[in-house]
This record gives C-alpha cells, structure tokens and sequence, in this order.
C-alpha cells in the first residue's frame, strides 16, 4: 500500500503548518472560519483528503479522494522526484 502522507513538500511545510492556516484564512476567509466537531465528522465520512503537491515556485492544496490520492503518491514515487 502506497503510503500517503510522505511527499518531499510535506516535511517541506509540516513545520510551518499555522503559517498556512494563517494564509489560508486571510487569502479566502477575511473574517475568519469556524470549525466545528461536525464538520470534521462530515468531512472524514467523505472518502476524502488533502491534496498537498510541491511545484518550483508554489505547492497546491486540493480535496481530492483517497483512490485519487493513492495515484498521485505512486506517481510521485515512480518518478522518484525527491524534493518539492
């Protein structure tokens, strides 16, 4: 099974984490956002994950499913990349 939270740009940014919720925010919730118990329930109960894909300049964050995911990562890992 294709381990799915080992990609170069993940240790890349693990450490920076609140610098990336902070941006976040203030790029697409101004006044800020709740979350909620709920919320995490209905999201985990979707199949779904965060995307995190390192580019030169930038790195993407994108809902994508867990099967879409497993894709992404053996890509990532045939192509033996390395970093972000």
């Amino acid at each position: 099974m294709v381990e799915l939270n080992d990609a170069a740009v993940l240790d890349q940014v693990r450490e920076h984490w609140q610098s990336v919720a902070a941006l976040l925010v203030w790029k697409l919730a101004p006044n800020g956002v709740l979350l909620t118990a709920d919320d995490f329930v209905q999201f985990m109960a979707q199949d779904k994950v965060l995307l995190t894909h390192g580019h030169r300049e930038s790195f993407e964050l994108r809902i994508v499913t867990h099967a879409e995911a497993q894709l992404i990562a053996a890509h990532d890992r045939a192509t033996n990349r390395g970093r972000a």
